[in-house]
């Protein structure tokens, strides 16, 4: 009894370790099958990313590819800075890019950016297929299309311009017949909200439009568009600067000749006066005296308006051959002052002449610098009020030889001093207080300083006089 006892014990506890052992085996392959599940979709998750960053990458090789491409197509527009080359460059460079049969710049206004059509074409065959010469000789069909992609500033392609359902049979003809092409893709040119003309790519034969291809020529649009206007902007100046050339031209030729004009009838009046004023032709009373005195004042002011644009003139035009010398400007000081003495006597002027001993001499024209010291000596002079002080002051400084002219005459406005050395330029206040000259006094200095490599500075203050200071190299 107690071995059979034992015996069903033993079955029983190896039947529950069976059981044991079973539900252990069925969690081992529960744990086995979930891990092979998460093992699966990780497996899946993990090609998904890796084929996103495939993607990603070729994507981001493409964009560098078209940014790099893009970069160098605006680099090379802005070398140009004529209309008509821009836009041939621009065809030229996005047909290259995309690799089309051919490529065209089409303005629908081209007046607006004084530019013509541009055109460019992989090979000679491609380059004889008929093309519009504008962008109203497209055809209608592919303008009616091309104003719809504008209402949506949005690019139009064609890949086969006789299986595309937006055409009718006729159309797709008569784009053939304009065009000679297949396959085309019009990308807009716009400024802001209103597209100005069409990047045109064009192939023979049927083809699928690329997004880079796109995407190069939407990149290229814009500095294309800024490099229009730009270049239409210089090509303006430039004209603004060729016809103001052409009227300073002209300015010159015409003084020149008036000048020279004047010249003639001029000595023949100061002949006649010289003997009016000598009794030569009769003995004259003292009011007609008076009379001729006062003629040959304004005659000598004549004569010499007349010479200082002669002067000018012959500077401008390169023709005054300087004669360079060693010169002593103290001597030159000394004649002029001498030559002025009279209107500086007339006013009661005080002259101080003020040199350095040992003053080395300078190279220059004795004849042109004795122009500008009288000039300069003159303008102190005439602005100066009765009883004034006019001082000449002669020094070295580095290489150069200093003369500076000073007065204290009504001075210059602040406001004006930048005008000084244009031509005909009078200050208000020689104007207001009625004191004669002709404004060609500085303009001749200054032509004449720089032609010998100085320089000429001038400092005013209203109301207390002016110094004008002229450097000339030293001889050597």
């Amino acid at each position: 009894m107690d071995v059979i006892s034992t015996n069903v014990a033993a079955d029983a506890d190896a039947v529950a370790e069976v059981r044991r052992l079973r539900r252990k085996l069925a969690r081992e392959r529960a744990r086995r099958r979930a891990a092979e599940s998460l093992g699966e979709r990780a497996t899946a998750d993990l090609h998904d990313w890796v084929r996103e960053l495939r993607s990603a990458h070729v994507e981001l090789i493409e964009r560098a590819d078209q940014a790099r491409v893009v970069n160098e197509l605006a680099r090379a527009l802005r070398q140009d800075v004529d209309s008509a080359q821009l836009v041939n460059r621009a065809a030229e460079s996005v047909g290259r890019a995309t690799a089309v049969d051919r490529c065209e710049v089409l303005l629908v206004d081209a007046d607006l950016y004084s530019a013509v059509q541009g055109t460019w074409a992989s090979a000679p065959e491609h380059a004889e297929l008929p093309h519009p010469r504008s962008f109203v000789e497209l055809p209608e069909a592919l303008t009616t299309m091309l104003f719809d992609a504008a209402q949506q500033m949005h690019p139009l392609l064609v890949e086969d311009v006789q299986e595309d359902p937006r055409l009718r049979p006729e159309g797709a003809a008569e784009i053939l017949e304009a065009l000679g092409v297949r396959a085309l893709a019009a990308v807009p040119i716009a400024v802001g909200d209103e597209v100005v003309g069409w990047l045109l790519l064009q192939s023979v034969t049927p083809r699928t439009w690329q997004a880079r291809e796109i995407a190069i020529c939407e990149g290229l649009s814009h500095d294309l568009v800024s490099s229009l206007i730009q270049a239409h902007a210089f090509e303006q100046q430039r004209e603004s600067v060729r016809r103001l050339e052409e009227l300073d031209r002209a300015k010159d030729a015409f003084i020149s000749t008036v000048s020279h004009e004047l010249r003639t009838p001029l000595t023949s009046i100061v002949g006649y006066l010289e003997m009016l004023a000598e009794g030569g032709l009769g003995r004259l009373d003292d009011g007609v005296s008076r009379g001729v005195a006062i003629i040959e004042r304004n005659v000598e002011r004549l004569r010499d308006l007349v010479e200082d644009l002669l002067t000018l003139s012959a500077y401008d035009a390169a023709q005054v051959r300087l004669d360079l010398r060693a010169t002593d400007l103290g001597a030159v000081v000394a004649e002029c002052h001498q030559a002025l003495l009279p209107a500086v006597l007339a006013k009661g002027l005080e002259v101080v002449v003020v040199s350095e001993p040992g003053l080395s001499p300078a190279l220059a024209d004795r004849t042109q610098i004795e122009r500008v010291v009288l000039n300069l000596l003159s303008n102190a002079t005439k602005f100066s009020h009765d009883g004034g002080r006019v001082t000449i002051a002669l020094r070295p400084e580095n290489d150069a030889v200093v003369i500076a002219v000073s007065d204290t005459g009504i001075g210059i406005p602040s406001e004006e001093q930048e005008r000084l050395f244009s031509r005909f330029f009078r200050s208000t206040l020689a104007v207001a207080e009625e004191i004669q000259g002709t404004g060609l006094g500085l303009t001749l200095v200054q032509s004449v300083v720089d032609r010998h490599g100085g320089t000429v500075e001038i400092h005013s203050v209203e109301g207390e006089g002016t110094t004008v200071t002229v450097r000339l190299p030293q001889a050597h």
